[in-house]
């Protein structure tokens, strides 16, 4: 079980890594952490104490608690994240450009099959 929880942990810190858009050294780097110790955080074999955590998470720009909110899926926490950058993306936007990117992704939408719910 314990195992289990590292490698949640490990994903977690992953996830957010990537989405800061940092590499394994820049995080250790920031983190005041040797890589190879971050990396096998990352990959679940490391048993990091709470101070090495405080440490990640701050260089993540993320609360402590947030590495610990694991999620089967991930699903609605991904859906937010994706919403956001579109926002993001979509802000400089005029309203006329923004209308023809939803026909596009409508038109993207359709051509998908259809999503079976479990």
């Amino acid at each position: 079980m314990a195992e289990q929880f590292y490698r949640q942990l490990g994903q977690r810190i992953r996830t957010f890594r990537k989405r800061a858009d940092l590499t394994l050294e820049r995080l250790a780097e920031r983190a005041d952490l040797d890589t190879q110790y971050t990396g096998f955080i990352e990959r679940g074999r490391g048993k990091p104490s709470l101070d090495a955590l405080q440490r990640i998470a701050a260089a993540l720009g993320v609360e402590v608690g947030e590495l610990f909110q694991f999620q089967k899926g991930g699903g609605r926490e991904e859906k937010d994240y994706l919403t956001r950058q579109i926002r993001q993306l979509l802000s400089s936007r005029r309203p006329n450009e923004i209308r023809a990117i939803r026909s596009l992704v409508r038109q993207i939408v359709e051509l998908l099959p259809p999503v079976k719910r479990t």
